[in-house]
């Protein structure tokens, strides 16, 4: 699979796990444990080092989350489920803009990969006194 794929469903999934916790962040850990996932596998789905299994997919969805968002980025974050509704409606009453949050992600994420370039071109500096 194209890395570059991989790379946008890791970031759809970062901002899943941003909003799981009624509109708060969760860390990998907490993450993984409602998933029924290790922490390491939830890491290497984020980093686009592994493919998302439909496994995750099903829990996300079981969970109000639409899998053909995580995948393509297409339509709404939300499942077209009773889950989905539920999970919309308790951040709407807590007035989260999801929207927001996903441009919020995005600008994030745009700033981890250049500051991921800036830092290999900064390793292949020396100093004068290094052999």
């Amino acid at each position: 699979m194209d890395k570059e794929y991989l790379k946008h469903i890791g970031r759809r999934l970062r901002i899943v796990r941003s909003i799981f916790n009624e509109g708060s962040k969760l860390s990998t850990e907490q993450f993984a444990y409602l998933l029924g996932e290790s922490r390491d596998n939830i890491a290497n789905y984020e980093h686009a080092r592994a493919s998302v299994p439909v496994r995750v997919l099903l829990e996300l969805y079981c969970r109000g989350i639409n899998p053909t968002w995580i995948i393509t980025g297409e339509g709404s974050i939300f499942a077209d489920n009773e889950a989905g509704r539920l999970f919309r409606n308790r951040l709407e009453l807590r007035n989260i803009n999801i929207s927001e949050i996903i441009k919020v992600e995005q600008v994030k994420y745009d700033e981890n990969q250049a500051i991921g370039v800036l830092k290999v071109a900064a390793g292949r500096i020396r100093n004068k006194g290094s052999k």
